[in-house]
């Protein structure tokens, strides 16, 4: 019912209003133009204030005809409720409206650079939707129009640097996708380049262009950039360092505290995750953001906080897309472990396995765990959950407390020995780390467990970090052929490998 009535209102986006409002509009030349009415549009859809945006965008259709800003802004809505609540109703019913709002777009000519760009914006916004909703050779299509609205505007308009933000974005991700994405790049025709894409995502955020235009454009730029620099970079700190200025925001602005929280994870800040997420704005003002409370629970658990499950549980409950549902009950299962609850945890696993989809790798990690007659014991559990909230000094303390010989499971030994290593391997203890994870790989190749490959994938790291460089390519490329029967975060680990075999030259 939500879904029907934000399309209903969203089918307005690029209705000619100015034939019903003739008599009353201000005809002009096509123009890329931001009025004080359209920066507040803009600036109230990155704080997730939808309908108001949308609201001042419909009366500035109704005044103005030829206004390209206009329909960039109304897909901007269109693709902002369609990425957050991924509900399959309203993205089937939207897919039409879509198509709308390019056909508007295109119609509005500015003989200038802004118009390629627009056109990309709009079809890489819709590309990732359908990605989310495994419409993957449709969204592959609509990327390769992008990537193609790019190039012309390369050969036209050389210095237009906001194309840097789309084009560099699709240039690294498409150098490091994994094998069961092979086909996106056979599409493309390209293989990517994960320097160049880099580069140029970092020409334009740090370009002097300062006109009200690129405010936003630029926020949103910095958290590519900041996610670039720590999944294909390894660069956390360079990550956090990039986002801190541009989220100051934070507090009012429901996407500045996304971007600022998300980075803050990746950079190991896991009180300031929840400091952040803590002072979001509330869902009666914006747009409701449930992943938010997803994110809140995962950084609650990592200091083992009992009141983690909470948000979990407004996650399951509020939200009704598939995508990081399996992983919620998941945690909530672990947090009923925690608190010696299996019984209860046993029910989470149930709703773990009959909920969500697969898509992501933390809900296929979180369905294969669900399915399994073995359960984390606490004692286990607990050092793991502080590792990824990096509280090594406590983290290690409870894994040297546990006695190998004392874990039944395999599973369980590979997690204590892979654990330890990545404990030494994050507060720098290189030798000790580089012992165990060569002990992982001994007794975990033949699983179907992760550990092998990603200790594979670490030893690569610490090699490339003591510019060994002939021994980081040789385990990355490892990491990514030798491990055929594990089953779990392959997709990440493929990438990552490559990244690396990239970032090295090679």
């Amino acid at each position: 019912m939500l879904g029907f009535k934000i399309l209903k209102r969203s089918k307005k986006f690029c209705i000619p209003f100015f034939i019903l409002f003739a008599s009353f509009s201000t005809y002009s030349k096509a123009s890329f133009t931001f009025s004080p009415n359209i920066l507040k549009a803009q600036n109230l859809i990155f704080d997730l204030k939808l309908d108001e945006a949308e609201k001042i965008l419909v009366t500035e259709a109704a005044i103005t005809k030829d206004n390209l800003a206009i329909p960039w802004l109304q897909e901007y809505v269109l693709f902002y409720k369609n990425f957050i609540l991924e509900e399959e109703i309203l993205y089937n019913n939207s897919l039409k409206v879509w198509d709308n709002c390019i056909a508007s777009a295109e119609k509005i000519k500015t003989n200038d650079a802004w118009h390629r760009f627009v056109l990309s914006d709009m079809y890489l916004h819709r590309a990732l939707v359908k990605l989310k909703m495994e419409a993957n050779i449709s969204a592959g299509n609509d990327l390769k129009k992008a990537y193609t609205l790019l190039k012309e505007n390369e050969k036209l308009f050389y210095s237009f640097l906001p194309d840097n933000k789309n084009f560099g974005l699709i240039q690294a991700a498409i150098s490091s996708v994994p094998k069961s994405y092979s086909w996106l790049t056979n599409l493309m025709g390209f293989e990517g380049n994960l320097i160049e894409g880099s580069k140029k995502i970092e020409a334009y955020l740090n370009s002097e262009q300062k006109a009200v235009e690129h405010i936003n454009l630029k926020i949103e730029t910095a958290f590519i950039f900041a996610l670039l620099q720590h999944h294909l970079q390894k660069n956390a700190n360079a990550a956090w360092k990039t986002i801190t200025p541009y989220t100051m925001g934070y507090k009012t602005s429901m996407l500045q505290n996304y971007m600022r929280a998300t980075i803050a994870n990746y950079a190991g800040k896991n009180d300031e995750v929840i400091n952040i997420i803590s002072q979001k704005p509330s869902y009666s003002s914006t747009f409701p953001f449930y992943f938010m409370d997803y994110l809140l629970g995962c950084a609650k658990l990592k200091k083992l906080d009992t009141q983690a499950d909470i948000h979990f549980k407004i996650y399951t409950i509020k939200f009704k897309g598939k995508q990081y549902k399996k992983s919620a009950y998941r945690y909530l299962a672990w947090s009923c472990i925690l608190q010696n609850d299996l019984p209860t945890a046993d029910i989470y696993y149930t709703l773990c396995s009959k909920n969500g989809s697969n898509l992501q790798e933390e809900d296929n990690q979180a369905q294969k765990e669900a399915k399994e007659i073995i359960k984390w014991p606490a004692i286990l559990l607990k050092p793991r959950l502080l590792f990824d909230g990096k509280y090594y000094g406590q983290s290690l303390t409870l894994l040297n407390s546990i006695k190998e010989n004392d874990l039944i499971h395999l599973k369980c030994k590979l997690e204590l020995l892979y654990r330890k290593a990545r404990v030494y391997h994050e507060t720098n203890d290189y030798a000790n780390a580089l012992l165990l994870y060569d002990k992982v790989i001994k007794e975990g190749t033949n699983e179907s467990y992760y550990y092998a490959a990603y200790a594979t994938l670490q030893m690569g790291f610490i090699y490339e970090f003591q510019k060994k460089n002939a021994l980081a390519i040789q385990y990355y490329k490892k990491a990514k052929n030798d491990f055929s029967k594990n089953l779990e975060y392959r997709n990440s680990i493929e990438q990552k490998a490559k990244a690396g075999i990239k970032r090295l030259g090679s």
